[in-house]
């Protein structure tokens, strides 16, 4: 029982560690003045904030508790979210990728919005 708690806090203490380093590889680059972060990448930097928070959360409670039983409920859960953040992240620049390919390429417009990815 005892090996069960170190290890669900070692993994833990991992995700949140993953969390925070995902959410400062995507913080801007260069910092303009005046130039506010995109609505899509302010909810990725909430979803991996909260995913960190509850992460901590159940690794106290852990630790508190010796009791592994919460673990797969909450964090599961959570990551389920932020699965859902990334996912609408990755689909909001796949879809922006293509609006400017289609502008670069005029003449592949229509092969470019074809998910078959055939190009005739």
């Amino acid at each position: 029982m005892n090996g069960e708690i170190l290890l669900a806090a070692i993994c833990g203490g991992g995700i949140a560690l993953l969390t925070v380093s995902l959410a400062y590889l995507c913080r801007p680059k260069v910092k303009k003045a005046h130039s506010p972060l995109e609505f899509s990448k302010r909810i990725f930097l909430w979803l991996s904030g909260l995913v960190g928070v509850i992460t901590f959360f159940v690794f106290i409670m852990v630790w508190r508790t010796e009791d592994v039983s919460v673990t797969q409920s909450l964090i599961d859960n959570a990551f389920d979210l932020l699965k859902v953040g990334v996912v609408s992240y990755f689909g909001k620049a796949a879809l922006e990728n293509r609006v400017k390919l289609a502008s670069v390429y005029p003449k592949l417009k229509n092969q470019i919005f074809n998910d078959t990815g055939n190009i005739t």
